[in-house]
């Protein structure tokens, strides 16, 4: 492929610090070196949303259109459809103009990949489609949209057409390659495995002592079991609650939970109404702190709900492995975690939603300092062998676009 100058529709995109956009920011980065020439094409950030500090420059090769009103992401439902309109109304008018070779649509927001495969169209312009989320599957599976609504099946149809006429569909895992197969009919040699990477990279896994955060804590000498990351509708973080009452009696075991997301509230009530004193919560940690925030575990946690194999994959899992960290994965067996997980043998698998089984694999783990010494280690192979950022960059140009 010879194009050059690549125009990507997103929600979120720098200076956010969601790890949508510190992803793709990242990504293009490295592939503006290779002479790639990016302009992206965002929300607007509202204040509450933008980061404290001034923000880090973009490397030459990327430009940024942000456009539509700056209101806050986590406003009323009103305000969240007018943020929406607006930006709908202004990013077309900028997709229809802006110079470009080929466009790139993300599932954030949602319905881009039926907008942009129009706006393709329309300007007779090859596109492809990153697959984060699948909807509305995703919104079936948590009890959202009613499977059999015009909605749903509207949007299944209009997806169907998008994906078909896509160059490429990018997806994160295999379990959602054979979802676009089965439900969209997308054919293999247009199916792309691209996972996702670690948000940073080390050369060796720091230990838990030497954590800022686990010292700050007062954790340097307890088993830390640790959430980070978005808890929203894909996860059951009451399950990671009540794992937390029963093993409640041991006091070396004690759970760190941070990041933040819709049910973030609902957990944190409940552990307060079961009087738990064995877990830390804490908001999101700032990107530069981020490896050192990880390094504040001895094991970490993946949730996923059972309904969703294939429609979303936890992207937490590839920081983890960077960590150096064993971890128990909470996931729907066939997921993309469970496969990595096992295959690489750096961790346990248990059933979604099931405290008694999330309880007994901690106290497992607890016992066993080599088991998860050994796990560690493997996980911390496994990112650098295939989920480092240069892993990644060197897969896009085998595996997506051709060598330049």
């Amino acid at each position: 492929m010879t194009q050059s100058r690549i125009v990507l529709l997103c929600d979120v995109f720098h200076p956010s610090e969601a790890s949508t956009s510190q992803l793709f920011t990242e990504l293009l980065a490295t592939l503006a070196t290779d002479g790639l020439r990016f302009t992206v094409v965002t929300n607007r950030l509202s204040r509450q949303d933008c980061p404290a500090g001034r923000p880090r420059p973009l490397p030459p090769g990327i430009a940024v259109g942000a456009v539509g009103l700056p209101l806050a992401v986590g406003a009323s439902v009103g305000t969240r459809l007018l943020r929406n309109v607006c930006f709908v109304a202004a990013a077309t008018v900028r997709l229809l103009c802006v110079r470009v070779d080929r466009f790139w649509a993300s599932t954030n927001p949602p319905f881009a990949p039926v907008w942009v495969a129009a706006i393709a169209w329309l300007r007779r312009r090859p596109f492809d489609v990153i697959v984060h989320d699948v909807y509305p599957e995703g919104l079936v599976a948590v009890g959202y949209l009613p499977k059999r609504s015009v909605v749903a099946s509207l949007w299944h149809r209009l997806n169907r057409w998008a994906y078909r006429r896509a160059s490429r569909v990018a997806v994160l895992g295999r379990d959602m390659a054979d979802l676009m197969r089965e439900v969209y009919g997308v054919p293999a040699d247009r199916l792309v495995l691209f996972p996702n990477w670690s948000p940073f990279d080390q050369s060796r896994a720091p230990a838990l002592a030497e954590s800022r955060l686990a010292r700050r804590l007062g954790l340097v000498a307890t088993f830390v079991v640790q959430y980070s990351g978005n808890m929203g509708l894909w996860h059951d973080l009451d399950a990671l609650v009540a794992a937390a009452q029963l093993v409640s009696d041991d006091p070396r075991i004690h759970f760190v939970m941070i990041g933040g997301g819709r049910r973030r509230q609902a957990a944190e009530e409940l552990s307060r109404r079961l009087g738990l004193s064995n877990i830390t919560w804490l908001d999101f940690q700032p990107r530069e702190e981020l490896s050192d925030s990880l390094a504040c575990s001895s094991v970490a946690v993946i949730s996923q709900r059972e309904p969703l194999v294939g429609i979303a994959v936890p992207c937490k899992l590839y920081g983890i492995l960077a960590s150096g960290r064993a971890i128990i994965a909470a996931v729907p067996s066939g997921s993309e975690a469970s496969r990595v997980v096992s295959e690489e043998e750096c961790g346990l698998v248990v059933p979604p939603s099931d405290p008694a089984a999330l309880a007994a694999a901690i106290r497992g783990l607890a016992a066993s300092a080599g088991t998860v010494s050994a796990m560690g280690e493997r996980a911390f192979s496994a990112y650098r062998e295939k989920y480092s950022l240069e892993a990644t960059r060197t897969r896009f140009w085998a595996d997506w676009f051709h060598a330049p």
